[in-house]
């Protein structure tokens, strides 16, 4: 056999079996993300009720705020996991962290009022509600998680770590926004704390599973 022949034979052989892939696109990926999203927030909205002061009409300005920065964040995040996915020379996919450095200012706001009212702001009342916030809000983050680690798996991230990361931030993000749909509490200790802590989990939860799931 020639040396032409034998490479042929040699790349008939590596090529085998494969099947082609459909490409990954940057709008299904941030369209998929935004539809979970939009089923998460329905169902919540369906299951537990809007908030009653949105439905009087009004609105609570740190409630609004803070509502709005996890929005972002989850915006944010979700479009730097579907660039993530597809990587390529001169991507950028750092601009979740200034939506992350905005939404930190939250838990700092909330530390530093928690540490002035003292124990009073520590009662098995507000912890028990802080709890049940946290629970919901990661909850309300699986069906977001679950696709945007399904999106990674379709695939190649380089940083499989930090791509587990920003998803679990991106779906903490997005569950905390359904949360919030029908949380009443505007207290800025309980939003910054426990609010801010259901994207902490989630992120460091993403961080830890995911690079497990998408390895290539």
């Amino acid at each position: 056999m020639t040396m032409p022949q034998r490479s042929d034979a040699l790349i008939a052989e590596l090529v085998d079996g494969l099947e082609p892939v459909r490409p990954l696109h940057f709008a299904e990926g941030v369209a998929l993300a935004l539809g979970a999203a939009a089923v998460t927030a329905v169902a919540v909205v369906a299951a537990f009720g809007l908030r009653a002061e949105w439905l009087a009409g009004h609105l609570d300005p740190m409630q609004l705020v803070s509502t709005l920065l996890f929005l972002g964040l989850a915006l944010a995040a979700s479009v730097a996991v579907v660039v993530m996915s597809r990587p390529q020379v001169g991507s950028d996919h750092s601009g979740w962290r200034w939506a992350a450095a905005m939404a930190g200012l939250l838990p700092l706001a909330g530390v530093i009022v928690a540490l002035a009212r003292g124990a009073s702001g520590l009662s098995p009342e507000l912890m028990r509600h802080g709890a049940e916030c946290l629970a919901g809000g990661s909850a309300a983050s699986l069906l977001v998680f679950a696709l945007l680690t399904a999106w990674l798996r379709r695939g190649a991230p380089t940083a499989p770590e930090r791509a587990g990361l920003v998803a679990g931030v991106a779906a903490g993000a997005f569950g905390i926004f359904a949360a919030s749909l029908h949380c009443g509490d505007n207290d800025i200790v309980h939003i910054g704390l426990w609010h801010s802590a259901v994207v902490a989990v989630t992120g460091l939860a993403g961080r830890a599973l995911v690079p497990r799931l998408i390895r290539w």
